[in-house]
């Protein structure tokens, strides 16, 4: 059996979440949880971390991605791994998404094209003394047809997609507290 630190699990978008209220009138709504080591690491420290050790998969999917949407005139996004270090500004890009608020325990991000609006929540809370949680929460509302479309083949990916990030986050954190060390 995995250990508690590595299982992920779908549960319902926390209150404490700001994207909480916004899932109400969304087209797609999902959030997964992992317990991480506890740290004085930001959710926005955590999210870097996580995004640095992407699975090769995804990023092969992002690139697929963003060739295949070209011909529609939707955005070319990158990959998640290319999260330039620095802070997280409201207003300003950090790699996929546009920075919508950050402080220490949450990081709200997004992405608003012509098919629709796409936003990420990273939260980290307390869990215990050797553990916080950290969910990863997101909220898409749909713009018009390309955008129903598009979701059709993102909506299913993204279930896989998700989880499969998160799964090394608790990895990720463990390796950003060892290099934090002096």
């Amino acid at each position: 059996m995995e250990s508690p630190v590595r299982m992920i699990r779908s549960v319902a978008i926390p209150s404490a979440c700001q994207l909480s209220a916004r899932q109400m009138d969304a087209n797609f709504a999902d959030a997964y949880e992992a317990l991480v080591p506890a740290s004085q690491l930001t959710a926005t420290e955590i999210y870097r971390a996580i995004t640095r050790q992407t699975p090769g998969w995804v990023e092969g999917l992002m690139r697929l991605r963003n060739q295949l949407v070209q011909p529609f005139g939707l955005k070319n996004l990158g990959t998640l791994a290319t999260v330039p270090p620095g802070e997280a500004v409201p207003g300003k890009r950090m790699g996929l998404f546009e920075v919508v608020s950050s402080s220490p325990n949450e990081l709200v991000l997004q992405d608003d094209d012509k098919h629709l609006l796409v936003q990420l929540s990273v939260l980290k809370q307390t869990h215990d003394n050797t553990c916080d949680k950290l969910t990863l929460s997101t909220v898409v509302h749909i713009h018009n047809t390309l955008g129903r479309v598009y979701m059709a083949f993102v909506g299913p990916a993204h279930k896989l997609i998700a989880p499969a990030v998160l799964r090394r986050a608790p990895q990720a954190v463990a390796s950003s507290l060892r290099q934090s060390r002096p």
